[in-house]
């Protein structure tokens, strides 16, 4: 099992969005948690992807691409997530001014949110 979480791992860190999303099914099949593979390999993936940005080897459009990948994993996730008992670590609020076309940031910004446990509105 943890060989599917170093591959979905490499998927979201590689922009592979249709990968993500089977091996996010495949490592549920296997009988991993939500919660473990959010946390054993999504959030891993996007850190890697964070310090990648970081040290100037990832510009903003690369980053959004993982993050597109991690919220198509995201989406087969967020149901069991959200069932009863499952852990959630808080709620948050995020939003822009009212016409705003550049909402990268905020994007990226939720899907991170969402990624590390949060509830987002």
């Amino acid at each position: 099992m943890e060989m599917i979480l170093e591959e979905l791992k490499a998927a979201v860190v590689g922009m592979e969005v249709e990968r993500a999303v089977e091996l996010t099914q495949k490592a549920l099949d296997a009988g991993l948690s939500a919660e473990e593979v959010l946390r054993g390999a999504l959030i891993p993936a996007m850190d890697v992807v964070g310090e990648q940005y970081e040290r100037g080897e990832r510009y903003v459009p690369e980053m959004l691409l993982s993050a597109h990948a991690m919220k198509g994993a995201m989406e087969k996730l967020r149901p069991l997530l959200a069932r009863p008992g499952a852990r959630m670590e808080g709620k948050v609020v995020i939003g822009t001014v009212e016409g705003d076309l550049h909402d990268i940031g905020k994007n990226l910004v939720t899907m991170m949110l969402e990624g590390a446990g949060f509830e987002v509105h």
